[in-house]
């Protein structure tokens, strides 16, 4: 009997993995190539104030505070979201913010870190943009334009578009 209980208790636990639903952690990673010398590229990435000026996305910024710690409002056409840095290192030429107020109806994600780090490539720079998020609806059968597909559908474009925008800006300061 004590043995019967013992694997009925085993097998149960083993099974609640199974019913386990929710979000699962998504990642979106891509990388450009641009002319522009790292310190070049760095000076316009390194200040968050900037985003609006090279992410066609972003309608504008509003700081509170500098560096890490800092607090920024983003807005975009369809609303207004507020993210935190996190770490600026002029040593690797990294920079990493994350969500801080969800806005699920301007971005549908319900977190999210972003991490953008420039390194040497030749005679330019190659600009890798790494995010690591949950979709907005956290609950077990999201709408689908809470989805893990609308999430990584939205941050796909937003990466694309900012490294897009990213290179045409750099490609006006350097005149090519």
């Amino acid at each position: 009997m004590m043995t019967r209980l013992c694997a009925l208790a085993i097998s149960a636990a083993l099974a609640l993995p199974a019913f386990a639903h929710g979000p699962t952690p998504q990642t979106a990673t891509k990388n450009i190539q641009v002319d522009a010398a790292p310190d070049v590229v760095w000076t316009l990435v390194k200040d968050p104030s900037k985003l609006a000026e090279w992410h066609p996305d972003v309608k504008s910024i509003a700081m509170e505070g500098e560096g890490k710690g800092a607090r920024r409002t983003v807005e975009f056409e369809t609303g207004t979201l507020v993210d935190g840095i996190d770490n600026i290192n002029d040593e690797n030429m990294s920079i990493r913010w994350r969500l801080g107020t969800e806005a699920i109806e301007v971005f549908p994600v319900s977190f999210y870190t972003n991490d953008i780090t420039v390194t040497p490539d030749g005679a330019g720079s190659d600009i890798k943009w790494h995010a690591s998020f949950f979709r907005a609806d956290t609950t077990n059968e999201p709408e689908e334009r809470f989805s893990d597909e609308a999430a990584v559908t939205a941050m796909d474009a937003y990466i694309s578009h900012g490294l897009d925008g990213l290179k045409a800006a750099l490609d006006g300061e350097s005149g090519s």
